[in-house]
């Protein structure tokens, strides 16, 4: 069953057209990577499906009760601890701190969050750190759907994969379905169950590919396979990595 449908969605800004008939599925349970090459409209997409933006053509139809976003930024209150930062959300939906508390510390314990961090501002915390903050956020709804925009693009190797983990043991404990977007192909193959690639034209999803193995089963090695099959064997891949170059400076 999808609980996310995109249907001939169409965008532009400014009259430049961004997004053209793109059209795709988000089945229950099932995380799925959207990649392209750079200035393709993949965070335009994920923010339209999301609804924080809305398309210029096209229906967006959803069957979650509650999803979470994450950004590229954090984008933590700076004036907020740690645990006031993971509840914002239930503080917006009416609950009491005490239920707040307790929720924001469950989430925080899930990102592997050291209790003794949640007293703390989002200046004394690290990168990595505030990076678990945002995702304890966008858990602590208790959401079946979870938005991911280049999420990781801004950390080292090390830490990248331990959130890409972290994403990975969260999805199989919580059963949420999402849609992660990305620029890097070996991040789509460790993290999702099927990779959608946006046409370098702009004409819609020009394909897409199943993971063999599920998240979590899949060592380096065979993330590095695929993605060597992926960008050597399939033209499917040809042109993740270009650029377009109207967004060159």
């Amino acid at each position: 069953m999808s609980v996310l449908s995109l249907h001939n969605i169409s965008h532009a800004y400014f009259g430049r057209t961004v997004l053209d008939r793109v059209t795709l599925d988000v089945r229950e349970g099932e995380i799925v990577a959207l990649v392209g090459p750079s200035g393709c409209g993949k965070s335009t997409l994920i923010h339209i499906a999301a609804r924080l933006i809305e398309a210029q053509r096209g229906r967006v139809a959803s069957a979650y009760a509650r999803h979470g976003m994450i950004f590229q930024e954090p984008r933590l209150m700076p004036w907020a601890t740690a645990e006031d930062n993971i509840a914002y959300p239930l503080r917006l939906a009416g609950l009491g701190r005490h239920q707040r508390r307790a929720r924001a510390r469950h989430a925080a314990d899930v990102v592997s969050l050291d209790r003794s961090d949640l007293g703390k501002y989002p200046v004394e915390l690290s990168g990595g750190m505030r990076q678990r903050t945002a995702i304890a956020r966008a858990l602590v709804v208790e959401p079946d759907f979870v938005f991911f925009d280049e999420p990781f693009t801004a950390l080292d190797v090390a830490l990248k994969r331990q959130m890409q983990d972290l994403v990975i043991a969260a999805a199989r404990q919580a059963r949420f379905a999402g849609l992660f977007v990305t620029h890097d192909l070996a991040e789509a193959v460790r993290v999702s169950d099927r990779i959608l690639v946006i046409d370098e034209r702009v004409r819609g999803i020009a394909g897409e590919r199943f993971i063999a193995l599920p998240a979590g089963a899949r060592d380096d090695a065979a993330v590095f396979a695929t993605v060597q099959a992926y960008l050597k064997e399939d033209p499917l891949f040809a042109h993740i990595y270009d650029r377009d170059e109207r967004l060159a400076s």
